[in-house]
């Protein structure tokens, strides 16, 4: 069922040139379900340099790249470039054919040079690929849980056993099947970005699977200094969490975004300076902060391809591409403070 991947990065210019390499196995949607306009914000993104959320491909014993998830952004770029639809540039509706000549072949080439993330497999068997497609389509993460549950320690046990079942932890909105150990993974997020930001002078750490696993191996058994800072620090972030829990009771069902909730915590750790303590009007501040953006944040995203909000788009996609990044979990927390700190002064999240 396991099935080794790697992570590419392509050109447009690369898609475009291995289109004939590109197939689509029987279980992917019909070719071309976005409309024009849908296929327009697509090319805008590009041009706008905003994250396009990674491609997944299975390259197959023919040395094909079969699809798993990613159709509609491929067709929506190919048609492009075939004239199939025109974008707004500058004021100005513009067909792929209309950028050869200066000065609009800079924006060619912007989009030919665009780099997408894409996830290849190889030789991965049919049924490894329809679980894959999916949990795609549901948006499920890959079972990083489950994967770090076999894993042994006194992190492991501190994450699993005492951090996930904290009253905040377990009726925070993330899915209850238990198989998916979601609860256990933002746990294992939150320490390692806590104790990496203590010990690195605020520096963020990287989420991926590899990343928590040598988190959880590098204080399997800790001795020493290990062992001290260690104690403290799971204490601190035992008493941060209990904190969110005063600030938001029965509130932390609406919040169920991990990218999300990892932020929250983050900022809401650093609220608590070296003893981790926060007033009581501090917490009812920022809960009501976190909640009205989040409301937003869910607001915008359900108008699809209508929203008009490009700050609560930017940030959406800072949750959603590649959302284990140590750059984009910077990003997310940069952003979230400054929302923050205008929220305090206003009492508005900004631009509402």
């Amino acid at each position: 069922m396991k099935a080794k991947r790697r992570v590419e990065e392509w050109l447009v210019e690369d898609l475009v040139k291995n289109q004939t390499q590109i197939t689509f196995p029987d279980f992917q949607r019909e070719r071309k379900l976005w409309s024009a306009p849908q296929k327009a914000l697509l090319i805008d993104s590009i041009l706008k340099d905003i994250d396009i959320p990674k491609l997944y491909f299975n390259k197959n014993d023919k040395a094909e790249f079969e699809v798993v998830d990613g159709q509609q952004r491929l067709w929506a770029i190919w048609d492009y470039f075939n004239d199939e639809y025109s974008c707004e540039v500058n004021g100005e509706e513009l067909y792929f054919s209309d950028l050869e000549k200066p000065p609009k072949d800079r924006i060619k080439n912007t989009i030919k040079n665009y780099k997408l993330q894409i996830t290849v497999f190889e030789q991965a068997d049919e049924d490894y690929l329809r679980q894959l497609f999916v949990r795609l389509q549901w948006g499920l993460l890959l079972n990083t849980g489950e994967k770090l549950n076999a894993a042994s320690g006194e992190m492991k046990e501190f994450v699993f056993h005492q951090l996930a079942k904290r009253n905040f932890i377990q009726e925070l909105g993330l899915p209850k099947t238990r198989a998916r150990y979601a609860r256990e993974t933002l746990c294992a997020q939150i320490c390692i970005n806590s104790f990496s930001r203590e010990q690195l002078n605020g520096r963020f750490a990287r989420t991926r699977y590899d990343d928590l696993l040598h988190f959880f191996q590098e204080f399997e058994h800790p001795k020493g200094k290990d062992r001290t800072f260690f104690e403290r620090q799971t204490t601190k972030i035992t008493r941060i969490v209990d904190q969110l829990w005063q600030a938001f009771g029965s509130d932390a069902t609406t919040l169920s975004n991990r990218s999300y909730l990892l932020s929250v915590y983050i900022l809401f750790e650093e609220l608590g300076g070296k003893d981790g303590k926060i007033s009581a009007k501090q917490k009812e501040e920022f809960a009501e902060f976190v909640l009205t953006l989040w409301k937003l944040l869910k607001e915008e995203s359900a108008k699809g391809f209508n929203r008009t909000d490009e700050e609560l788009y930017k940030f959406q996609t800072y949750l959603s591409s590649a959302p284990g990044e140590r750059y984009q979990i910077e990003k997310r927390y940069n952003q979230l403070k400054e929302y923050y700190s205008h929220f305090k002064k206003t009492g508005k999240i900004k631009g509402h």
